[in-house]
């Protein structure tokens, strides 16, 4: 039994969409794990500094094994408890990470850097 034109094409339609197709997920862009949720409580207040710099530190290292970047703020808001918690050293790295990442965000690293008492380099 010979198969019509609209069969042929149909099948080779669904073939190639099968083809094309990885499961319906798309692959995410950034490690979120629980930035977000991290980023709540300290808003609201319901957090320690130091449970929260141990909670992304972890982050960190779930990403670099999966090979994701982290999400943008992450590492502005990791230098922020860092610099809460008196390491100004390491608020100055996450605050540079950040400016090198996500160049928008140059002026307010800037901002931030020059408050650490640190010298900013100017953003090209």
């Amino acid at each position: 039994m010979a198969l019509s034109k609209k069969a042929l094409a149909g099948l080779g339609l669904l073939g190639c969409l099968t083809a094309c197709s990885n499961g319906g997920r798309t692959p995410p862009l950034y490690s979120w794990q629980d930035f977000p949720t991290q980023q709540y409580l300290y808003l609201k207040g319901q957090t320690d500094p130091q449970a929260q710099i141990i909670v992304l530190e972890k982050d960190v290292q779930k990403a670099q094994a999966k090979g994701l970047a982290l999400p943008p703020g992450f590492h502005a808001h990791l230098g922020m408890l860092y610099a809460t918690t008196g390491r100004t050293d390491l608020a100055q790295q996450e605050f540079s990470q950040e400016k090198t990442l996500f160049p928008e965000a140059a002026t307010y690293m800037d901002f931030l850097l020059n408050n650490l008492g640190q010298k900013a380099q100017p953003s090209s």
